[in-house]
């Protein structure tokens, strides 16, 4: 027979002995593959393995990939993530097997009958060949054909749309008005901060006219000072003078007599010694009076400089005035202070001096005052009525008081502010006047209290800041000290009047 080449050079082939190690020959195949390809149509392409790179550092590239997080991981970075334990619970979700080159798969030819999907099975939820449709008969499964399944899906698909579109639409009216309520919340903070602006002003404007005021009163209180000081000297200066014209009188009264023996020498009738001792008898009653009207404007005089002499004297504490015994005396008397360990206790004590006329300064060192913040603690220094003295000591009466004082207050629970103000108690009505600032007396601070007695003033000053007093003062007062309420502490409450130069 005569046979074709090709298929004698494929009986050669097949004929042709084998190695000694029983191994195949490789272009045989690389032949046999690419026969297996044609006939298939090409179906498998072989590919490069497509490997991402690692989610968490984004430098290695990965090497596993976990189905729960669907996140791909290098070994390091799995290894941090997924501890032991986590991989005993999840073993199911973690992929652990390295990636493989692998081969792309044609999606439009099924896998086992390597025929074209032109079905589609509802219950698989697969697209299927022909063959595929037999085994779905046989079990009753619904099938669909491409276009049909094609039609359904955009159906849903336009449902879906159809309601993603009424969601934006209704997103968009929601940014429209979050947008309008914006605009209106920034137009409203902005009237907020021009408001607050012209409120902050006003007060700095208002401060700074109190501060003008101080001043000018402090001004006007010197001029009434030098004013009432020259006319006090005036006063002495006509004083002096009156002294000695009477003294002059006097003077010539004494010659008078001298005259008067010599004419009884001379004359020796008893009439004329009777109508001459007449006439000095009656000279002698006016004398008498005379010299009478005289002791008594020498009296005033006298008392006057007493009291300009009286407001020379130093200040001191009188320890009969003192609030059950609590606060000490030493220093002769200069500084008082309150040794007890039990606390709670307030110390009162009064001055000696009393002031009716003139003008008076007193000033206070603090020693020792335990003041710090947020402590309830307290001070004052002031002034009282002398007649009222001993019932402020004995029975806490405040009557008839104009004083300074600080005072812790509670606005909110464990919360307190510190609050410095001005006092006035008469005819059982309290009048209180907070200053602006906030003032932490300290140690070393001085506290000067000014007195004006002729016009009936009490001005108060702490170190170089002066603070408003009060006007009408009673007609005499006695310095007076309130050492607050005393703490268990090291320190305790001292004061220390200062000695004049």
């Amino acid at each position: 027979m005569n046979i074709p080449k090709k298929s004698k050079k494929k009986k050669k082939r097949k004929n042709r002995p084998k190695d000694k190690d029983d191994k195949p020959n490789r272009r045989m195949k690389k032949k046999k593959q690419k026969s297996q390809d044609r006939k298939r149509g090409d179906l498998r392409i072989p590919i490069e393995p497509l490997i991402p790179q690692c989610q968490v550092c984004e430098e290695k590239k990965a090497d596993f990939y976990c189905s729960k997080d669907a996140v791909h991981y290098c070994q390091n970075c799995e290894s941090q993530v997924h501890t032991p334990f986590m991989k005993k619970m999840h073993q199911e979700f973690i992929f652990n097997q390295p990636y493989i080159q692998r081969e792309e798969i044609n999606p439009n030819i099924c896998d086992k009958h390597k025929k074209e999907l032109s079905l589609f099975c509802k219950d698989d939820n697969e697209l299927i060949c022909t063959k595929c449709y037999e085994t779905c008969r046989k079990n009753n499964h619904s099938i669909l054909g491409l276009n049909e399944y094609s039609n359904e899906i955009s159906e849903k698909i336009k449902i879906i749309l159809n309601k993603i579109h009424i969601e934006k639409i209704q997103n968009n009216e929601t940014i429209k008005h979050t947008l309008v309520n914006q605009n209106k919340l920034k137009q409203e903070i902005k009237e907020l901060g021009n408001y607050i602006e012209n409120e902050f002003n006003l007060l700095i404007e208002k401060i700074q006219n109190s501060k003008i005021n101080y001043l000018n009163l402090l001004k006007k209180v010197e001029i009434i000072s030098k004013t009432n000081f020259t006319k006090i000297l005036n006063k002495k200066e006509k004083k002096k003078k009156k002294i000695n014209k009477n003294k002059s009188k006097i003077k010539k009264l004494k010659k008078m007599k001298k005259k008067e023996k010599i004419i009884k020498l001379i004359q020796g009738s008893k009439k004329i010694i009777e109508e001459k001792d007449e006439k000095m008898k009656k000279m002698k009653k006016n004398k008498e009076e005379k010299g009478r009207g005289l002791k008594k404007k020498e009296f005033e005089v006298e008392f006057e400089l007493f009291l300009e002499e009286l407001e020379e004297l130093e200040e001191e504490f009188d320890p009969k005035m003192n609030h059950k015994n609590i606060i000490q005396l030493k220093n002769d008397n200069k500084t008082a202070w309150n040794p007890s360990d039990k606390g709670g206790y307030r110390g009162y004590i009064c001055g000696k001096k009393i002031y009716s006329r003139g003008k008076h300064e007193i000033k206070i060192k603090i020693d020792q005052f335990p003041y710090p913040k947020n402590e309830p603690n307290e001070i004052r220094f002031g002034v009282v009525r002398t007649k009222n003295r001993e019932k402020f000591i004995k029975n806490f009466e405040w009557e008839g008081t104009y004083y300074f004082e600080t005072e812790w207050k509670e606005i909110r629970i464990g919360i307190l502010k510190l609050e410095s103000r001005k006092c006035q108690i008469e005819n059982g009505k309290c009048i209180k006047k907070n200053y602006s600032e906030e003032i932490y007396l300290k140690k070393n601070d001085i506290f000067t209290i000014f007195l004006d007695m002729d016009n009936k003033i009490i001005i108060f000053k702490i170190n170089e800041i002066y603070l408003e007093g009060w006007e009408k003062l009673p007609e005499s007062v006695n310095f007076f000290v309130d050492l607050g309420y005393q703490r268990i502490r090291e320190e305790k409450n001292q004061i220390t009047l200062i000695r004049k130069l």
